[in-house]
Parts: C-alpha cells; sequence; structure tokens
C-alpha cells in the first residue's frame, strides 16, 4: 500500500515515471483505482478528450505526432493513449504505435502510453479508466488513437469529446461506409498526406459526402494535412479548439462526459461480472461436473451456462 501510495504521488507531482507505473497496475488489476481515488478523486476535469480514428495506413500516429508538438508550444500538457489491436496468440500489441511516434519532440507535458486491445471492444476498461486519471492530474488534452478496426470506428463518439477521423487520398472505400455509418460520427475530418495529386478529388468527395450534414448545429469541419509536411496542422488544432468551444456553450460536453462515464460503469460491471465467474470456475467442483456433462453430449451449452451463472450468484 506505501507503494502505491508512493506512485499516486509521484504522479501528482508530475513524475511521468510513477504515472507509467500506476497506469501499469491499473492494467493488471483495475481495483487499484479505488485507492488511487482516494487521492486525486474528485477533481475539477478540464482535459479535452480527442479521438483519432481511421484506417491503418493513413498517417494517424504521424498526425497526432504533429498535433502534439503544436500544442507543446503553447505550453499545454498533453497525454496521448494509443490503443493497439492485439495478437490472438500472444496477447500482445501489434502496431506499436508508441514506435511510431518517436519525431514527437521531447517535453516534461506528454505523456505517452500504448495499450493493446482485442478487436470486440469498443475501448478496454483500463483505457478509460487510464483517462480519467489523467483528467485528475490536470492534462489540458488527453489524444486516444485507435486502430481503426472493430467497433472503434463507431463506438469512440462514446467517449471522445471531439472526434477526428482520418483519411487519405483515393480513400473511396472508406467514403464508400457512409452507409455502415463510420462516417456519420466525426466531427473532423481530415484528408491526410495532402501532398498527394488526388488529394483534392477526395477532398470534393468528402464535402459532397457531408452535404448539408448539421449535428446539433454543428457543422463538421473538412480539413487537408500533410504531417510531413507539416501542413495544416494549426488549421486542424484551430478546428478541434472550435468544437471544444461549441461543446462547452451548448452544454454537450456534459452528454459526453455522461456517456463516457456510462461506458467506464459498464465496462466495470462487466469486469467484475467476469472476474466473478472465472472464481467461480475454478473453485466450484459442480462446475467441473457441468463441463463434463456438457462434453458427453448429456446437456446443451445454454442448460450449462445457466447453471454456472447459478453458482456464482449463489455463492456471492
Amino acid at each position: 500500500m506505501d507503494q502505491l501510495e508512493d506512485l499516486i504521488k509521484g504522479a501528482i507531482n508530475g513524475s511521468k515515471l510513477a504515472l507509467s507505473k500506476l497506469i501499469t497496475l491499473v492494467e493488471s488489476n483495475p481495483e487499484v483505482v479505488k485507492v488511487i481515488a482516494n487521492f486525486i478523486w474528485p477533481k475539477t476535469h478540464k482535459a479535452h478528450i480527442i479521438g483519432f480514428t481511421g484506417a491503418a495506413g493513413v498517417g494517424k500516429s504521424s498526425l497526432i505526432s504533429s498535433v502534439v508538438n503544436e500544442l507543446t508550444l503553447n505550453n499545454y500538457s498533453i497525454g496521448v493513449l494509443a490503443v493497439d489491436p492485439s495478437s490472438p496468440v500472444s496477447g500482445g500489441s501489434l502496431l506499436g504505435d508508441r514506435v511510431r511516434m518517436t519525431n514527437i519532440r521531447h517535453s516534461d507535458n506528454v505523456f505517452i502510453r500504448s495499450m493493446s486491445t482485442t478487436s470486440e471492444e469498443a475501448l478496454p476498461l483500463k483505457a478509460l479508466l487510464s483517462i480519467e486519471i489523467l483528467d485528475a492530474l490536470g492534462y489540458d488534452y488527453i489524444i486516444i488513437e485507435t486502430p481503426g478496426v472493430g467497433q472503434f470506428n463507431v463506438g469512440i463518439s462514446q467517449f471522445a469529446d471531439t472526434v477526428i477521423l482520418v483519411l487519405m487520398p483515393g480513400a473511396g472505400d472508406e467514403i464508400q461506409a457512409l452507409k455502415a455509418g463510420i462516417m456519420e460520427i466525426g466531427d473532423i475530418y481530415v484528408i491526410n498526406k495532402s501532398d498527394r495529386p488526388d488529394a483534392d478529388i477526395t477532398f470534393n468527395q468528402i464535402l459532397f459526402a457531408l452535404n448539408d450534414v448539421n449535428r446539433n448545429d454543428w457543422i463538421p469541419r473538412v480539413l487537408k494535412t500533410s504531417a510531413t509536411h507539416r501542413i495544416g496542422i494549426k488549421e486542424l488544432i484551430n478546428a478541434i479548439n472550435d468544437h471544444r468551444s461549441y461543446l462547452i456553450t451548448t452544454n454537450k460536453i456534459e452528454v459526453k462526459r455522461m456517456l463516457r462515464r456510462t461506458m467506464e460503469l459498464n465496462l466495470s460491471i462487466k469486469y467484475k461480472i467476469t472476474s466473478k465467474l472465472n472464481e467461480t470456475l475454478m473453485r466450484d467442483p459442480r462446475v467441473k461436473n457441468l463441463y463434463d456433462l456438457l462434453v458427453r453430449g448429456q446437456i446443451n451449452p445454454l442448460s450449462a451456462a445457466d447453471g454456472v451463472l447459478e453458482l456464482m450468484f449463489k455463492s456471492n
């Protein structure tokens, strides 16, 4: 407990090493958040949560690096959580976004962390808890990079204040995804790698796809950027801050926080139930009997599941 308290105090005092170790503990055991909360909750939450999503290869990591570098010039503190799809074999991160963010200039105001997730998760509980910790510690901006696969494409709107959909020239498939919903959740649309010759075509396609779209008095912005050549970065930050002002002015920022914290509660309940289920599976010999009956074909899977859940709640 003393070691955990030392890490919490270190994180409060600005130690990125202590913060990193603290988040590692949260990843391995979310229950430690209850102890952390005694020190940093409640706080005046001020962070603006920005979600970057888009298909692999569009340059999300490079774009985030450029945005972070520009924000640090104004002495803002930024936390970056790069969420990668995990390997189905090892469980480790496949993409390693933090490796691709090496061009972020060294700054005491920047904290970067990579996390893995399965493709089925909208966002892992550990990431949402990390967002709350960074927010409580006073970070100005928290940037989430999603893998652009699975439920992230739409679910990002439930936890990010501002959603940025990153595309690249020739992104015809992504534009067609309008029918599937991905084009319906962006607050800002960015055509990255805009130094390519067909960038204007894609830009106009996006404008056409979003023609007359008005989301509660917010008209989605469409911008062109080039992270490599630092083109359009200031304009993107201006658009982010415009959207932030819109959320605050209309009080929709509270709706965003409600959605995010509802998501945290749902994932926490899921975590608790799964933990309790695993505990029951390991210690109750009656569960083994249900498995034996299932394997021998003497009971169907749903009836077996009913039996396990009944045991789980009875042992509570």
